[in-house]
């Protein structure tokens, strides 16, 4: 009976003891302020696109479907693999335009994959992965198809014809 008498006050000597030792190891208020207010909104903002473009290449990101119409940061990231691999040759905005579409159109049909112009979640895993094929530098295709010999494209969209 001494024994459980003495084991039911350790316990509950050890009961009220826990929040005094809890509250002697908690940070200062100071050191959550400091790091919230350590790095400025451009440099989060730049830290956050770091870490997309490490999940892209780990083939982690949570890619969204992108088609013609969308805007924002993932259409120029889009845009920006595309250049890189060749197949974007405009100036790279935040809109999902014909440019994109073509573009787009191009590494699907060279890469094996649906040719629909959207940018779907296997397009964007493969087209960051590393494993995608780049744009031929040169390639001959009639003049009906709006290109002509050495990869050089006339402008659709002008509404000019060539005699």
């Amino acid at each position: 009976m001494k024994k459980q008498l003495v084991i039911f006050l350790l316990l509950i000597s050890f009961l009220f003891a826990t929040p005094v030792m809890a509250e002697s190891v908690t940070p200062s208020a100071n050191t959550a302020e400091t790091a919230a207010t350590a790095a400025t909104p451009e440099q989060l903002l730049q830290q956050w696109y770091q870490l997309g473009d490490q999940l892209r290449k780990a083939g982690n990101y949570p890619f969204t479907e992108l088609s013609k119409g969308d805007t924002g940061y993932e259409v120029t990231v889009l845009q920006t693999q595309l250049a890189q691999l060749g197949y974007y040759q405009k100036k790279v905005v935040d809109n999902f335009g014909s440019g994109t579409l073509n573009a787009l159109r191009a590494f699907e049909k060279i890469n094996g994959l649906t040719v629909d112009g959207v940018a779907s979640v296997e397009d964007q895993m493969l087209l960051f992965s590393g494993n995608a094929k780049s744009k031929p530098s040169t390639i001959s295709v009639s003049t009906s198809s709006g290109k002509t010999s050495g990869g050089k494209q006339s402008d659709a969209t002008s509404g000019a014809t060539s005699k």
